[in-house]
């Protein structure tokens, strides 16, 4: 279960909780509560799994363009040695070589350049809402505690 559906029934729970009169305090089920608490204790770290599981995605884009590099640079070098004979042939072979060489250097990096934009943003993206989510529960909570909190208040004062 994801941490906004839980913490959106942490809100219903609050919103269902007995009124306290002339108060305006709310009583809440003790139990239904640190239920809701420890559920969302458990779904964080699988949020927080998910971002690592697509940093893992990007290391393994990266480690894939590098080894599509040296596998044309090695099938470059491997067709220019075949080529060995005269001269120009030879020449021609290692521009050649040298041109497909560059290219994948220029296409490895293209694709490294692209993985870490997405995974820059991405990290952004799950660090933001990993932020928003633990201060709109900070929030909820203190508003939950604070709540029980006078409501134990209240209870105290009428004895």
């Amino acid at each position: 279960m994801n941490v906004t559906s839980l913490i959106e029934q942490l809100e219903g729970l609050v919103s269902s909780g007995t009124g306290v009169p002339a108060t305006g305090k709310v009583l809440v089920d003790r139990e239904k509560l640190a239920e809701l608490v420890s559920q969302i204790q458990t779904a964080l770290p699988a949020d927080l799994q998910e971002a690592q599981d697509f940093l893992q995605m990007r290391e393994n884009l990266i480690n894939q363009a590098l080894s599509e590099a040296r596998r044309i640079r090695t099938s470059s070098e491997d067709e220019a040695r075949n080529r060995v004979g005269e001269s120009e042939v030879l020449r021609e072979a290692h521009k050649q070589s040298d041109d497909i060489v560059a290219a994948a250097q220029q296409r490895a990096q293209r694709i490294l350049d692209e993985a870490e934009a997405q995974a820059t943003a991405r990290r952004a993206d799950a660090d933001k809402y990993a932020e928003s989510t633990l201060q709109k529960l900070e929030e909820e909570l203190s508003q939950v505690l604070s709540t029980v909190r006078r409501g134990i208040d209240a209870m105290s004062a009428t004895r």
